[in-house]
């Protein structure tokens, strides 16, 4: 007998001799026609090694392939084949196996029968041949774990989904292109299949999935860092790769076979999970079955005390010759937002996770209201063990800028447009690489916005420095107690009209009091048009502060900085609201000048003039529409005191008059309350008003024109004209005293 040190070497010699060319792919050893073989050099355990083979066929059947009629176990040096029934296994080949084919198979058994053939003689190498030659396949059953597998193979032959699992004449339950394969779906319903029946649409691998589909040019560049962190691993220590939301396993996309076997993949939802187990589970190292994903509270790894609740994972994050590294898009949700978005989770569910309750240990407040916050936290504290390991995470740079969950070694990273992977809004996702390395010291980092070219490649544009933010503008509010008040006022909508309440929630009082000239909200970190508002009352839903006259003009660049405009969508989402620099601003009186001037003009300011439903006329002084306004008045007081007018607030006047000139000749105006003192959001939306021209679109709607043209004329030439004030006059100023960082 030959004898072999090499299993490839003795592989690739008895194919030859019984000459076949099998079908390697998939992590086999081959399969041929009726045969799937499991080639050892020396097998010393059978039955260890049909459990490899088991796991393989379990494979086979969820891609929805055809199954070998035989498992071949051949014993290289013996020259001896052992060779199995799939039928009389098919109960184990039916189930799904956690993890790589080659390990915990020490302790299988089955009483299943099996023929040796010695084919080192010629009289058992011709009985070997027969069944080499053999084309018989074994049928088996479908259910939930199969059944996107056997979907791809029924769409080679037909894209109709129909016909594939609707009604008493389909596929499932009267097979025709798949009778050499699958017994018929006896169950009365589809109930089973009810979570995953989105994953049965043709095209399944084609089409993009989730709302957080990461871009292929995207996951391109993160790869490149990927492949930089394994190179940087110490000689002598292995390493894996987690991705506990791995969903669908875009990120992996691309990645050769010789990483992917490093992968750890993980989902909470069956649907990701039966495509993730579908294109991955016989290419990565484990693909965690849905059956543990789904016994985890929100992340599929964790569970109580005992940290990760998955003993492989657990092994070896704790391994001290392993580095680990995890890489990750962490599904996004706020609270308020009403659930996990891309997973039917609702909100409520993960609020409730063990893992958030053990995240209070250490973090209040905002951190605490974003699930992909849950991940990060979760990553650094459970995972990440050695300064060796690494996380590369995509997430909107807030945690680091914020909320300092990663106070970690930033090693590199790029910024994405989150309008690129199928999210509605437009603004920056980071893609960072942090080495498991503590760093408190780093207060600013550099990263490349890049802007997709195509499918695969992207541009980089100039670099975005992103600083670190410790106070937010709720440190400047007006704490006061008011002295003299009632609490029979009234409160405002958002848009500065009289709140009506239609089952709404109030969270906060209806406060009247002669000190009060409007209410700001500008409080968190965050730059967005929904956290910044500026009414003549109390708006709703609170979470701001009242402008009182003996100082609103100190208060009002906090409002100026909340309405920190962004013309790029990679200059959203990484400055933040500041109060760092502590009011050093205070001391500067020009530019509390220019921002009463931006404010009284600008229609982010939402202040109305209007009578109550209290029987109280409501007037708005932030509003330069007459001489007896206390922006106004403040204006003179700026004057008064030295400072004068710039050229472009002189032209700004000027565009204003001529707002008020045209608006003064409207019916509107001329029908109006005389008390009335006009902000151009008023004049926006109570005069400049739009009237049915007569004609209709090629819809058939009503075309909708501009009721005074020359009005609305003016307005845009004085908010273009105030947009370039903004840019030149203010912002400089807003990162010199750190209310924009």
């Amino acid at each position: 007998m030959k004898q072999y040190h090499d299993e490839y070497e003795g592989q690739r010699d008895f194919y030859s001799r019984v000459g076949i060319n099998p079908d390697l792919s998939h992590n086999t050893d081959g399969v041929d026609r009726g045969n799937l073989y499991e080639n050892k050099v020396d097998i010393k355990n059978i039955y260890e090694v049909l459990s490899q083979a088991i796991k393989y066929a379990s494979r086979i059947r969820i891609r929805g392939e055809k199954l070998p009629a035989n498992l071949i176990l051949n014993d290289l040096n013996r020259e001896t084949a052992y060779i199995f029934k799939s039928a009389d296994l098919l109960k184990d080949i039916e189930k799904v196996y956690f993890g790589a084919a080659s390990r915990n198979n020490e302790t299988y058994k089955t009483e299943a029968k099996y023929i040796t053939i010695d084919y080192s003689t010629s009289t058992g190498l011709q009985e070997l041949l027969t069944i080499v030659n053999s084309e018989d396949f074994v049928k088996y059953h479908v259910d939930k774990n199969n059944i996107v597998g056997l979907s791809q193979q029924f769409y080679k032959h037909s894209q109709d989904k129909d016909k594939f699992i609707k009604g008493e004449n389909a596929e499932i339950r009267n097979p025709n292109v798949l009778q050499d394969r699958i017994y018929p779906y006896e169950k009365a319903d589809n109930i089973e299949f009810e979570d995953i029946m989105d994953c049965l649409n043709p095209g399944l691998l084609q089409r993009e999935q989730g709302a957080y589909y990461t871009p292929t040019a995207y996951v391109n560049e993160m790869h490149k860092m990927l492949i930089k962190a394994i190179k940087e691993i110490p000689k002598g220590m292995d390493y894996i790769i987690i991705d506990r939301c791995a969903g669908t396993g875009n990120l992996e996309e691309g990645l050769p076979d010789e990483i992917l076997e490093h992968c750890v993949l993980s989902t909470i939802e069956f649907n990701e999970y039966a495509i993730l187990n579908y294109k991955y589970g016989d290419k990565c190292l484990v693909v965690i079955p849905n059956i543990d994903a789904l016994a985890y509270d929100i992340i599929p790894a964790e569970k109580n005390e005992q940290g990760i609740a998955n003993d492989f994972i657990r092994e070896r994050v704790n391994d001290p010759n392993c580095v680990v590294i995890l890489m990750e898009n962490p599904p996004y949700s706020e609270s308020g937002s009403g659930g996990v978005q891309g997973t039917g989770k609702k909100e409520n569910v993960w609020k409730q996770s063990y893992v958030i309750q053990e995240m209070k240990k250490e973090y209040k407040g905002v951190a605490l209201n974003d699930l992909s916050n849950l991940f990060i936290w979760s990553g650094f504290k459970f995972y990440l063990k050695k300064p060796t390991d690494s996380y590369i995470l995509y997430a909107p740079t807030k945690y680091w800028r914020n909320q300092s969950l990663a106070n970690k070694k930033f090693e590199d990273g790029f910024l994405c447009n989150r309008k690129e992977f199928h999210a509605n809004q437009v603004s920056a996702i980071g893609c960072i690489w942090w080495k498991n390395i503590d760093d408190t010291d780093t207060k600013q980092i550099t990263l490349t916005p890049y802007d997709i070219e195509n499918q695969t490649t992207s541009r980089a544009t100039n670099d975005i420095t992103i600083k670190k933010a410790f106070y937010n503008l709720s440190y400047a509010y007006d704490k006061r107690p008011l002295v003299n008040y009632s609490e029979d006022g009234i409160i405002c909508e958002r848009d500065g009209s009289e709140f009506v309440s239609n089952g709404r929630k109030v969270y906060i009082k209806p406060i009247y009091s002669n000190e009060i000239i409007a209410y700001l909200v500008a409080s968190n970190f965050q730059i967005d048009r929904k956290d910044v508002m500026l009414t003549r009352c109390g708006i709703y839903k609170a979470h701001g502060f009242y402008l009182r006259s003996d100082n609103f003009t100190e208060k009002l660049p906090l409002f100026v900085a909340a309405t920190f405009p962004y013309d790029k969508w990679y200059k959203a989402d990484v400055y933040s609201k500041s109060y760092d620099g502590q009011g050093s601003f205070l001391k500067d009186k020009n530019f509390l000048k220019k921002c009463l001037f931006y404010t009284a003009l600008t229609p982010k300011n939402k202040c109305k003039s209007f009578l109550g439903s209290d029987k109280r006329f409501y007037r708005n002084e932030l509003c330069f529409d007459r001489e007896d306004t206390l922006a106004w008045q403040s204006l003179q007081e700026y004057l008064k005191d030295g400072l004068e007018l710039s050229e472009i607030e002189e032209t700004l006047l000027k565009y204003w008059r001529d707002v008020l000139f045209e608006a003064s000749k409207t019916d509107e105006y001329k029908a109006a309350d005389k008390k009335v003192r006009y902000g151009l959001w008023q004049i926006m939306q109570e005069l400049n008003i739009k009237i049915d021209s007569g004609r209709k679109d090629k819809k058939g709607n009503p075309v909708m024109v501009y009721k005074y043209n020359a009005l609305n004329s003016e307005i845009k030439k004085l908010d273009d004209a105030l947009k370039n004030y903004y840019s030149n006059e203010i912002i400089p100023m807003l990162f010199e005293y750190e209310l924009i960082k």
